[in-house]
């Protein structure tokens, strides 16, 4: 007589090997355009190298700094992004009700002077308690309100911008001077751009002076390490791939370019959103696509910001789950975009991956190897299949992950050591092992807390000051 939990066992070990085989496909795919993408994007660099650029292709911008606790590290980002190489632009930082002293610190760095403003309201916030000035640097603006959330911080520093881009940058990040310039080009090159995304990689281990890194290293701490390849494959794979498809779902909130007129078409930021990002691309899409307006929403790879990752177990674990939680309110909130062709590409490729692989993918990562171990073990499957399996699940995976950092390395290349270089493969190794079950772990509790509990907390992250010597903290 058959028995049904073997029955299931076999039929859901099956289901989990398929699924791996065409997340990988998937993910080979999304390689060979990214590969492309990267050797055509050099290939300009090359040739753009030393030229300078005309004045139509440096349109002024607005970079909207929202912060709240960030004293650590707040000094040190205004100062990075006041120091852009770039003709026209204004900082503005808004200080979102924190109870630490990042204001004091910001009046402190700047001299900071209160003056009486009254800021139109275009965008939905609390209350704005002051606007300062720096006497210093009269391109440096901070508002001070109450506590609304991050996407309300954004809203009350948009309400200031003057100029018709705006750039919106982490409190914890730091901008190359360089990176502006470089991005901004693609709203010229390409006019139908409403939305440029750049690269994000990690400070952790870099050393950091006058808010600039002036030497990337890797991070000494191995869980460090792999989050460092974690954003290797995010940015100079995955959106890279993304963009070139036309498919971009997401632009990361610690560093990407919008047209202010299509901002305001659709809101802002909603403040009601965790994953207030994608949030904003899933809307923009939605305006372009229901009224067909010309639009496209690209990802320019080589513009730097640097940011920090978290550096404790805690940390990473909040951050994940928030990420989930923020992953899972977008696309349910936008579930009749799914493999609809109003949408285009968006619909039919983009939303259905997003869904089926980056949603459902933890519940699957987390039970499909111990599933396909314990079918192993009771004979429901034999060597063959089992060794299949681990190609697939692991293998192969980790074979796409030292793709990723070979075509990251050899384009744009940031690490001069070769200890540096080797470091990035071995964490890629490390990955597998614990790391990757831990984090599916992280991804389901997230699933978890959205379903039952909890689905709109923040959760926070302990930051920790940049370093400017590059020795381990």
């Amino acid at each position: 007589m058959p028995n049904p939990f073997l029955e299931f066992l076999y039929g859901f070990q099956w289901f989990v090997f398929w699924f791996f085989v065409a997340l990988n496909l998937f993910y080979l795919l999304l390689l060979a355009v990214s590969a492309r993408a990267a050797w055509n994007h050099v290939a300009r660099l090359k040739i753009e190298r030393g030229l300078d650029l005309p004045p139509e292709f440096t349109k002024p911008f607005s970079a909207l700094v929202p912060s709240r606790n960030e004293e650590v590290s707040i000094v040190e980002s205004v100062r990075a992004l006041l120091a852009l190489d770039y003709p026209e632009f204004e900082v503005i930082v808004c200080n979102d009700g924190s109870t630490d002293r990042t204001l004091a610190r910001l009046v402190e760095a700047f001299q900071l002077h209160l003056a009486e403003v009254e800021p139109e309201p275009r965008f939905p916030c609390q209350p704005i308690r002051g606007v300062y000035f720096s006497k210093l640097d009269p391109r440096l603006v901070v508002i001070d309100k109450e506590n609304g959330g991050k996407s309300d911080a954004l809203n009350a520093a948009a309400c200031l911008a003057r100029y018709p881009y705006v750039c919106a940058v982490d409190a914890d990040s730091l901008l190359a001077r360089d990176s502006m310039s470089r991005l901004m080009r693609r709203f010229v090159a390409a006019p139908g751009t409403i939305a440029v995304g750049g690269v994000v990689r990690l400070a952790n281990g870099c050393v950091v002076r006058d808010g600039q890194v002036v030497e990337a290293r890797m991070p000494r701490s191995a869980l460090e390490a792999i989050q460092v390849v974690e954003y290797f494959r995010a940015f100079l794979f995955g959106r890279l791939g993304w963009a070139k498809m036309d498919i971009m779902l997401i632009i990361s909130g610690a560093f990407g370019v919008f047209r202010q007129d299509l901002l305001e078409a659709v809101g802002g930021w909603n403040r009601k959103a965790i994953g207030e990002d994608m949030d904003l691309v899933l809307r923009l899409h939605r305006k372009i696509r229901e009224e067909a307006l010309p639009g496209r929403i690209g990802f320019v790879p080589d513009p730097l910001c640097w940011t920090q990752a978290p550096a404790a177990w805690s940390g990473l674990s909040t951050q994940r789950d928030r990420w989930q939680r923020g992953l899972m309110q977008c696309l349910f909130a936008n579930l009749d975009m799914f493999a609809n062709p109003r949408y285009g590409r968006i619909g039919l490729i983009g939303f259905p991956y997003f869904l089926i692989f980056e949603m459902f993918g933890a519940l699957v990562e987390f039970a499909g190897i111990p599933v396909t171990i314990a079918c192993y073990l009771l004979g429901i499957v034999n060597l063959h299949f089992f060794l299949l399996f681990f190609a697939v699940s692991l293998v192969w995976g980790l074979g796409i992950s030292f793709a990723s950092i070979a075509l990251a390395e050899m384009s744009y290349r940031r690490y001069e050591s070769w200890g540096d270089f080797f470091a990035l493969f071995r964490a890629a190794f490390l990955e597998n092992f614990g790391y990757r079950q831990l984090h599916a772990f992280w991804r389901l509790k997230g699933m978890v807390r959205y379903a039952f509990r909890d689905r709109h907390a923040w959760g926070s992250i302990r930051r920790t000051e940049f370093n400017p010597t590059g020795a381990p903290s």
